[in-house]
This record gives C-alpha cells, sequence and structure tokens, in this order.
C-alpha cells in the first residue's frame, strides 16, 4: 500500500474545526496523519501535570473516520518552564550561554535531566496509545540534526570521546598535527568544543574539527537509538519506528542515526521555480534516491512541499501547477511508500505562518488543495505497486565526512561535495537509468557502474571495495579532490589521486583551483568546458579520454581510463560542466554495457519493480512541455507531469 496524507496540528485550531478538517480528509482519499510532534507543553503544561484529553479526542476522531495515525514524541519542544526551572536541559550557544527559547530544538540532548523528563512525557504516550490499531507509526522527535551543543555535559562526553578513541594524548596530538602553532594539548581538561569568537573552519585545526563532527553526529545517533529503545519496549514490533531527517546546517550522518529505526523516512522540500540555467542541478532526486540507499529499501516522506516557503526568510514563490502532484509521484517513483503534505493548512499564528500548507489561512481550498485530490486519486490506483522498489545497476558513494571535510577546509571558490555528488547523479540519471545513492563502504556486488565523487578522506574500506569491484570486472569514476587526506584530516604524502591511484593508472603532478573560471575540455571530436578544478593529470598505465584545451596546460590528460583487472576506472581531474559529465557518463555506461536512453534536460525515467511486476515512470521536471522518444514511442509530457506504465 502506499500512504497518502498530511501533517496536521488540532492544536493550532478550535476544536470545531477538527470534524470538518477530518471530513474533508477522507472525501479527499487522505489514509494517513501525522500529529503532535510539538505539543509537550500543552501535555504537562506545569511539572507532572498531564493533559492528554485533546489527544486522546483528536487520535479518536481520525481512527473513528478510518485513518491511520503517526505520532510523533515532542521532545523536540520541551516546556518552557522546563528550561526555567533547569537551564543545564537547555543547549549552550558557542559562547556557552545557554541558548535563547525563541522557537524550537533548544534541547541538549545529552542533558541527564532532560532525558529524564523526556521519558517520562514518553512513556505518558505509550502508556495510551502504544496498542491502539489506528496508531501505525512513531515519529521519534522532529529533524534531529547533529549535536552542536556546548554545554558542560557535552563538553565532558567530548572528551571522553576522544580519550576512548585515542587513549593518549600523544597520540591525538600526532593524528591531528597539534606541533602546528604551537597547539599541542597537554591535559584532557583543556579540550572543549569549538567555541567563542574565532571558531571558524578557516583557523581551527582540521583533525579537531572532523572529530567534533564525528562525535556531534555520534551524540545525535546515540540520542535516537536511546528514543528508539524506549519506544520499542512498548510498541508492538509491527509498528515501525522512524524519525525524519533533513539536509540542515548540521546534517545528521544518516546511516548511523537510521542504523536502529525501521524505515528511513525524510522531509522533501524540491524547487518552486525551476532555474534557467542549464547548468543548475536542481531535482531533489538525489535525496530521494540515498535516502532510499541509507537502508537500502524504501522509505517515507514524511513532510513534502505544498506552497510557498517561508518563515526562515523571505517566501519563495508558489508552486507551480502540477508540483504537488507531480512531486508526490516523483518520490513514489524513487521508492517513497508514503507522502505526507506538510500541512494540511497554513499556520495563522507563530514562526511558520508563510511556510504554506495546502489549505491558506482564509481555510478555503483552492488549486493547491484540488491538486492535492488528483495525487490522492492517482495514489489510489497504484496498489499494485506494493512489493516494488527500484533497482539500480549505477551506484554513487555519499559519506558524511567528506560533507563535512569539506566545510571544515574550502578547496575552491563554487566547489563543494554535495553539489558534486548531485552533478554526477544527475548525468546518469539523465540516460534514465535508476541510480543507488549508498553509503561509502557498502557492498558493490549489485552494480555495473560506480561513482566515487571527491572522495576527500581516504577511507581504507572504499579503496578495498573499489579494487575489488573493477578488479571483477565493475566500471567505477573517481574524481578529483579524491584520496587527498587520511581518516584524522591530514594530507597524505603520496601523488594523488592517493590510495586510488594504482586503479586509476594516474597522478596528478599539479592542480589548479580555477573557482568559477571556464577551462576548456576536448574529449575526442567534442569541445566541453570544466570549472571550479583542474587536476593535470599523468598517466601511467591509463589511457588518455580528455585533455585541456586551454591554459598552460593545453593538451594535458583531464580525463583518463584504466583497464585494471576485468574493468576499468575513470579518472575525472576537472569539474565537468554538465555536457562534460555527461559525456563521462555515457562512456560508462557504454563500457558497462548498462542500457541508456536520451532524455531532455529535467525529465527522468524510473522504475520499481518486483519478481512479478515492473512500473516505468516519466516524469517531466520543467515549467515546459517536453516531446521525446523512448522505446521507440514518441511521448510528450506537459510540465511536471507524470506517466506511469505497467510493463
Amino acid at each position: 500500500m502506499i500512504h497518502i496524507g498530511v501533517d496536521y496540528y488540532p492544536e493550532h485550531w478550535p476544536r470545531e474545526l477538527w470534524p470538518d478538517d477530518i471530513a474533508k480528509m477522507k472525501a479527499a482519499g487522505v489514509t494517513t496523519v501525522r500529529i503532535a510532534e510539538f505539543t509537550w507543553g500543552l501535555l504537562e503544561p506545569r511539572e507532572g501535570e498531564f493533559d492528554f484529553e485533546w489527544l486522546d479526542d483528536i487520535v479518536k476522531q481520525l481512527g473513528d473516520a478510518g485513518l491511520e495515525i503517526i505520532l510523533g514524541t515532542p521532545t523536540n519542544c520541551a516546556p518552557l518552564w522546563m528550561y526555567r526551572d533547569y537551564p543545564d536541559t537547555l543547549q549552550c550557544e558557542k559562547d556557552g550561554n545557554p541558548t535563547f527559547t525563541g522557537i524550537r530544538g533548544h534541547r541538549c540532548y545529552e542533558s541527564p535531566r532532560f532525558r529524564k523528563y523526556a521519558a517520562r512525557i514518553i512513556g505518558e504516550m505509550t502508556k495510551r496509545y502504544a496498542h491502539d490499531p489506528h496508531v501505525i507509526a512513531w515519529q521519534i522527535d522532529n529533524e534531529p540534526d547533529a549535536n552542536h551543543c556546548n554545554c558542560p555535559e557535552c563538553t565532558a562526553k567530548f572528551r571522553s570521546f576522544l580519550q576512548a578513541k585515542y587513549k593518549s594524548l600523544d597520540a591525538m596530538n600526532k593524528a591531528w598535527g597539534t606541533d602546528v602553532w604551537s597547539g599541542e594539548i597537554t591535559r584532557w581538561q583543556d579540550i572543549t568544543t569549538p567555541k567563542g569568537p574565532l571558531y571558524s573552519p578557516n583557523w581551527l585545526n582540521p583533525g579537531y574539527l572532523l572529530d567534533y563532527e564525528r562525535f556531534a553526529a555520534q551524540s545525535t545517533a546515540d540520542y535516537v537509538r536511546w528514543q528508539y529503545t524506549l519506544l520499542r519496549q512498548a510498541v508492538p514490533e509491527t509498528v515501525p519506528i522512524t524519525t525524519n531527517a533533513c539536509f540542515c546546517g548540521h546534517t545528521i550522518d544518516f546511516h548511523q542515526t537510521f542504523a536502529p529505526l525501521d524505515i528511513v523516512s525524510y522531509d522533501n522540500y524540491p524547487e518552486v521555480r525551476i532555474p534557467e540555467d542549464e547548468e543548475a542541478v536542481y531535482s531533489t532526486a538525489p535525496e530521494l534516491d540515498l535516502m532510499r540507499g541509507v537502508k537500502q529499501k524504501n522509505f517515507w516522506i514524511v513532510e513534502q512541499l505544498s506552497g510557498p516557503k517561508g518563515c526562515w526568510g523571505p517566501m519563495s514563490e508558489t508552486t507551480r501547477p502540477g508540483m504537488i502532484e507531480g512531486y508526490g509521484l516523483q518520490d513514489i517513483a524513487h521508492g517513497a511508500d508514503m507522502v505526507l503534505q506538510f500541512r494540511w493548512r497554513s499556520a495563522a499564528r507563530g514562526a511558520e505562518m508563510y511556510w504554506h500548507g495546502l489549505i491558506d489561512q482564509s481555510n478555503v481550498p483552492g488549486r493547491r488543495f484540488a491538486e492535492f485530490e488528483k495525487l490522492c486519486a492517482r495514489v489510489k490506483e497504484l496498489d499494485w505497486l506494493e512489493g516494488t522498489a527500484p533497482r539500480a545497476e549505477v551506484a554513487v558513494l555519499y559519506g558524511p565526512e567528506q560533507l563535512e571535510a569539506f566545510g571544515i577546509q574550502t578547496q575552491s571558490p563554487g566547489l563543494d561535495y554535495r553539489p558534486q555528488l548531485r552533478a554526477w547523479h544527475e548525468a546518469f540519471a539523465s540516460y534514465g537509468v535508476n541510480v543507488d545513492v549508498i553509503a561509502e563502504d557498502a557492498p558493490l556486488d549489485r552494480y555495473r557502474v560506480v561513482v566515487v565523487p571527491c572522495h576527500f578522506i581516504t577511507n581504507a574500506k572504499t579503496v578495498a571495495n573499489i579494487n575489488a569491484f573493477v578488479k571483477a570486472g565493475g566500471t567505477a569514476i573517481i574524481t578529483n579532490r579524491s584520496g587527498v587526506k587520511d581518516a584524522a584530516n591530514g594530507c597524505v604524502m603520496q601523488a594523488l589521486p592517493g590510495a586510488f591511484s594504482e586503479v586509476c593508472g594516474v597522478t596528478v603532478s599539479e592542480y589548479d583551483p580555477i573557482g568559477e573560471r571556464t577551462v576548456k575540455v576536448r574529449m575526442g571530436e567534442c569541445e566541453l568546458a570544466g570549472s571550479l578544478w583542474a587536476d593535470l593529470l599523468t598517466p601511467t598505465t591509463a589511457e588518455t579520454v580528455a585533455v585541456y584545451d586551454s591554459e598552460f596546460y593545453k593538451d594535458t590528460p583531464a580525463v583518463t581510463r584504466n583497464a585494471y583487472g576485468s574493468g576499468h576506472a575513470y579518472y575525472v581531474g576537472v569539474c565537468g560542466k554538465r555536457a562534460l559529465r555527461r559525456a563521462v557518463a555515457k562512456a560508462a555506461l557504454e563500457t558497462a554495457d548498462v542500457p541508456h536512453t536520451e532524455l531532455p534536460r529535467g525529465v527522468q525515467l524510473t522504475t520499481r519493480e518486483s519478481d512479478t511486476v515492473k512500473a516505468r515512470f516519466l516524469f517531466n521536471e520543467n515549467e515546459t512541455a517536453q516531446t521525446f522518444t523512448v522505446g521507440g514511442e514518441r511521448i510528450t509530457l506537459q510540465p511536471f507531469e507524470m506517466r506511469i506504465d505497467r510493463i
């Protein structure tokens, strides 16, 4: 079953609206409703005094209407009385002072007192709803981020993390290279979290900062695991437990955080206007494929774009006609078995008034709601997709440490890890092939092509996997800024691409961090271009695929291919423009004998299948109609139209 529904905040509205809202949901085709993730202050208005009467009522009303419920643990927003009476439950800012309780998410994950009270409110909820037949899942907290709290408890936990990892100060000092700028640390108690007016990645020790990000990710994962354990002790094994993830200022380690959970959930907010720049990579398809890749199984979308985005800044433009339906179906095409729109109705009070829902504050359903009704009707016809999932022959590797390391030491203006990963995903998706985005140390035996974008921090397991994969007949693409650093975020003292030099059959004699400037590249008879970064390559056993056609390094190899064992490894020394990335992707697909097809920019072809059924999804993520040919059939798709075929 594909679940379709909304995020609903009944506590924001008079009770007399609830029955009408529920009737409209039911009539629209809603199956699932998420509630309660921000309601701790209402459920426990004073310490030890609980009021569940209103939540009992809405759970009953939704259940009586035959709607499924996802209950959120309300720990993202603790009551203000807790922060007032117990300031040790608050996060601390970089200056060491408690954060101002202005919006949400102020809790300290590591605070023993916070966990004590959080366990109590979770226990009160599970006593009431753990066995409610209408509660089909539980969501832990809301959008947890990597823990960047600077309180004494978190500082002590960070020290303990380092002591457990390094055992001695000598080992830690050596790993970090603290002899630079007389930075030797002689007492464990001198170590703090990165804070103060000079907290800048450009000034602090890179090894120290990367270890801090590792601690921050582990701390959040531990917090989520702690809540999961509490819930699982009360909730039947048949009821899944999840949390909702997103990319943010302090992004979690998705693989570590979701490891104990039953299913991955993601908050998806695609673009509301398609960029005119032909080089722009705008689709959220890479993120959808990453969420599927975290557990290598289907996932849920528990927050989906429903209108203009606002409140953290000026409002965006509104969703274009077809977007709500098309984007919802795009989620499903990439493996989502649930899509919940955020939110049922735009808030009339509070900081999030202008992050729009399906219905505006007027409470008059309009164009966006009508489009949601169409989406519900389409989803109702997709029961035959049950048990299907995308199967891919191409994978792109993702590593959270690469994401953090690029943030700690920027490489060239405009060059960053996630945009490069997204760009390579788009290059392959533009040929109508499914793409998995998987952990950088995941097994590779199911794939024929694997892309390793900007593997900055060398992971020995990744290197061994790639070597074995290529030797066994696979085709790999390794890009510039790979093999640059060791696990301590220090530069390796060998020719780049470091540990990948053997499989790639090439070394980097020099590099040029060219930023936004364009460099010409010649690949056969094709005149192409790159920017951001240029490795000047010296093949050892590799053949040259493309050369630079400008600058002082004109005619120097820019892209190479190396035969290694039974397979091949491409090394891409330049950050190519879209045409260059697509040319290399096509060459890799042909090398690996992966069937593919030419598609217009912004048109996606994906498939879901089981042993008995296969579905093909064709989606036009453009603001103009697109005409193209697939399998000999001439097809025209209107803006944001999704065509679904049973093949």
